[in-house]
């Protein structure tokens, strides 16, 4: 998930931020006087863990809990270690050797691509896919696998395939299409589409797809706001910033009340709504 996924999310330039704690019972080893002394001298902890990244295995590991503090290519770095150390891992259930061999008609990549994968399970995903053309002679010994990712991404993200659509942001960024249901087998694609961007990443394959804010925070499991409402309707976004940030009597809106009139029995009736 930018990304992604694919392309996915960038490094975070907010601040963090905490107050420092010093030897508080509830802050034990001063862990806030570490992310606050991190947060101070982030480019410095950058550089320091560009150069020696074992560090966040170490001694730094608690800027793991705050990944605002860490650069994105310290990430980016991070999380691809981790996966050749998976890989290399014996206990890991990894296919050392073992390949998986996926013949694919270009005319329906994503419905090949799905029928034959689907099932595959975490260890045969983890191994080597082996891509063959319907119809074509050559050996896979790579290009291949790169010339699949790419058509098999334009074909997941295409909008005439009803799962995904184009955010209407204008960033380029993609989000799940509403009405995606009338694809009767829309959640098991869903589901495929995420394993096949896995598979991406672990592989270090670069899908071109980005996917929308409020969907990586779905996917991270964070509470939304309503500065996400503007990935799916920028100019309700709008109107509700400006309503925020500026006196209702400017916009001629001051005169409104927060109350609906309603008919019980032909009597009519105001009912002050709850703030």
């Amino acid at each position: 998930s930018d990304g992604g996924s694919g392309g996915s999310s960038g490094g975070g330039s907010g601040q963090s931020g905490p107050e420092s704690s010093g030897g508080r019972p509830d802050d034990p080893g001063g862990v806030t006087s570490v992310w606050n002394f991190a947060n101070k001298h982030r480019a410095v902890v950058n550089a320091l863990v560009r150069t020696q990244p074992a560090l966040l295995d170490g001694s730094l590991r608690l800027l793991m809990e705050k990944p605002r503090l860490l650069d994105f290519d310290n990430k980016r770095s991070h999380i691809r270690a981790k996966l050749r150390r998976l890989a290399e891992d014996p206990h890991s259930g990894h296919i050392h050797g073992g390949s998986v061999r996926v013949n694919i008609n270009r005319a329906q990549v994503l419905m090949d691509s799905f029928t034959q994968l689907q099932h595959l399970k975490p260890a045969e995903m983890r191994g080597r896919l082996t891509i063959q053309f319907r119809g074509e002679e050559g050996i896979d010994a790579g290009g291949l696998t790169r010339e699949w990712y790419m058509l098999l991404a334009r074909e997941m993200f295409n909008p005439n395939n009803g799962l995904f659509e184009l955010s209407p942001s204008g960033d380029g960024s993609y989000q799940p299409y509403c009405n995606s249901s009338v694809n009767e087998d829309h959640l098991r694609y869903f589901k495929f589409i995420g394993r096949i961007i896995g598979k991406a990443v672990y592989d270090g394959h670069l899908v071109d797809a980005h996917f929308t804010r409020p969907f990586y925070k779905h996917m991270l499991g964070i509470p939304l706001n309503y500065e996400d409402i503007e990935a799916f309707d920028p100019d309700y976004h709008r109107n509700l910033a400006y309503m925020l940030e500026h006196p209702l009597v400017e916009s001629g809106l001051d005169h409104l009340t927060m109350s609906e009139t309603s008919m019980y029995f032909g009597q009519e009736g105001v009912v002050d709504l709850v703030p």
